[in-house]
């Protein structure tokens, strides 16, 4: 019988917590939510198996805690995307479908828990803070290209759709589990596809004298 890993050293008391998180974030990578566990999350970090209970009091905490660090990563490189797109409000709004993209093909297990898992209420209140900051930033982007007087309505809707047609671009490539080999081939097809279907949604409202 094998002997139980040994703590890793140089550990403080304030970092362990960001190490679960890291190592938490990676399990569900290759797992997926149903192969989360605490104690898997405790071997990964190299401590106890009470360990982890010292900054979360059970596996709900710290998957949310997980799910709310993707998000404001995610929402980082979505951010960054834009950023280097230029000024052009179409380009950087299809940017971060190719941000988008590639994340998910890296992350997939963790962004099905962002979007599908139910986090009981005292720990969705994390999630949901982060969740808000995500469309914030797509709302701002989406408004650059809309006109100035769209409607807020108009705006969240396009928001929703880009973000929707991005995910499902890439969680739908996958095959037998495994994302794409070419990952930089399927974020570039991703940010031409958002691009096309931004200026076609532009043209669509100018056809139609809409604002």
């Amino acid at each position: 019988m094998s002997s139980p890993p040994t703590p890793r050293r140089g550990y403080h008391h304030g970092d362990l917590r960001a190490r679960l998180i890291s190592e938490g974030i990676a399990l569900l990578a290759e797992t997926g939510v149903a192969g989360f566990s605490v104690a898997k999350v405790a071997v990964r970090a190299g401590v106890s198996s009470a360990a982890p209970y010292r900054h979360f009091p059970d596996r709900e905490a710290l998957l949310a805690a997980c799910a709310a660090a993707l998000t404001a990563a995610l929402t980082d490189l979505l951010a960054r995307a834009a950023e280097l797109a230029g000024p052009d409000p179409v380009d950087r709004l299809a940017a971060t479908a190719g941000a988008y993209a590639r994340y998910a093909l890296e992350h997939r297990a963790g962004l099905d828990l962002i979007h599908s898992h139910d986090f009981a209420a005292p720990h969705r209140q994390a999630v949901l803070e982060q969740s808000r900051r995500l469309m914030d930033t797509l709302m701002a982007l989406t408004s650059e290209v809309l006109p100035g007087d769209a409607s807020w309505a108009d705006t969240a809707d396009l928001a929703y759709v880009h973000l929707s047609t991005t995910h499902g671009y890439a969680t739908l490539l996958p095959r037998d589990g495994r994302p794409p080999q070419d990952v930089d081939g399927v974020a570039a097809r991703a940010v031409t596809v958002a691009r096309d279907h931004l200026t076609g949604h532009l043209l669509r409202l100018r056809s139609h004298g809409a604002p």
